[in-house]
């Protein structure tokens, strides 16, 4: 009965997966919070609750082990015909999710490119509790978007795009909506109790903390960052995330991210099949080098737009930094850095 309600703390998480409960069950994101030093059994919740993370702009993070190993088999491959052991690579994997594949691709990159480094990012690496008392809370996105009320027993969602059939649970999210705005955030921040609960996975933060040329941060998939060699954007820039105009824009991005000669990793994951395009940046066009599976869903739309410089593109320095801006902007002084948990 408690899972059907909700699923709050890391012991109805232990019986509901005894039980084979858990499937279906609102489990609060509380529960992705985990030591420094994880047992197996936080690991697996941690990567459970994960897979049905859902963030407020509807995008999902099904990330999994080993997901993307045939893409970085095939990806190391093409870095080593064009760059020589010594090579100081510069590398990112975007919109990441909790960078567990990004670890991965570090394990084989490093040994072959010592010198090399890697940048994994994503808009969401971290949720905020504010919490209410009386095991009431909120789990909030750093820029104030709601994500789950909990009021024991319940745990509910209020980003579903669905309405709720149970009509409890639909006055509960009704009611907790009206009631976050009374609150007076940011504004009344200093009155509640909020903690930062990490998205990362702990494998990943752990092995940015033994090797630093891996390291994790905020950053937008359409952001122009230039000087890049390698640029991977794996499972975001789809058709049924975006309209088309914004995927060129993304393919702009890309273009003007990556050096003359670089690579560009595009494509999408169903289930453990990888449909992936390996473009090459030349000076003004992309070349397809090689494909996996189908090949990305846009490769045809990259292939017919006509890269364009920073000067006449749609997606200018301005716009770049627009989009920094709201990906980046937390209450101000409240939810920022000094005031939360480590």
């Amino acid at each position: 009965m408690i899972s059907r309600l909700g699923i709050f703390t890391a012991d109805q998480y232990a019986r509901a997966t005894i039980r084979g409960r858990v499937d279906g069950s609102a489990i609060s994101y509380d529960l992705l919070q985990i030591d420094d030093h994880p047992t197996e059994a936080e690991i697996s919740r941690f990567e459970q609750i994960s897979l049905g993370f859902r963030t407020s702009n509807g995008t999902t993070r099904l990330t999994f082990r080993r997901r993307l190993l045939e893409v970085d088999t095939t990806t190391l491959e093409l870095v080593q015909q064009w760059h020589p052991r010594d090579a100081e690579l510069h590398v990112e994997d975007r919109a990441a999710s909790n960078c567990l594949t990004s670890a991965e691709l570090a394990e084989q990159l490093f040994p072959v490119f010592p010198h090399a480094t890697i940048e994994a990012s994503d808009r969401l690496l971290y949720v905020l509790r504010i919490s209410l008392g009386r095991g009431k809370a909120y789990i909030i996105e750093p820029d104030g978007e709601l994500l789950q009320y909990i009021c024991p027993p319940f745990v509910v969602y209020l980003n579903s795009r669905e309405p709720y059939r149970c009509p409890v649970r639909r006055l509960i999210a009704a009611r907790a909506k009206r009631s976050f705005l009374q609150l007076g955030l940011p504004q009344r921040c200093g009155e509640y109790a909020i903690e930062r609960i990490s998205c990362v996975h702990p494998e990943a933060d752990s092995f940015c903390k033994r090797d630093p040329r891996l390291r994790i941060c905020t950053r937008s998939v359409f952001e122009h960052h230039p000087g890049l060699d390698v640029l991977r954007t794996m499972n975001i820039l789809n058709k049924a995330y975006f309209p088309l105009e914004r995927l060129v824009e993304g393919a702009n991005a890309a273009f003007q991210s990556l050096k003359p000669g670089g690579l560009w990793i595009v494509g999408r994951t169903s289930g453990n099949t990888n449909d992936v395009t390996f473009f090459r940046r030349t000076e003004y066009k992309w070349e397809v080098m090689a494909r996996i599976g189908k090949g990305s869903e846009i490769e045809e739309l990259v292939d017919g737009a006509f890269p364009t410089t920073s000067r006449g593109s749609s997606f200018s320095k301005n716009n770049t930094q627009s989009t920094l801006l709201r990906q980046a902007s937390l209450p101000p002084c409240h939810f920022g850095e000094n005031s939360l948990a480590a």
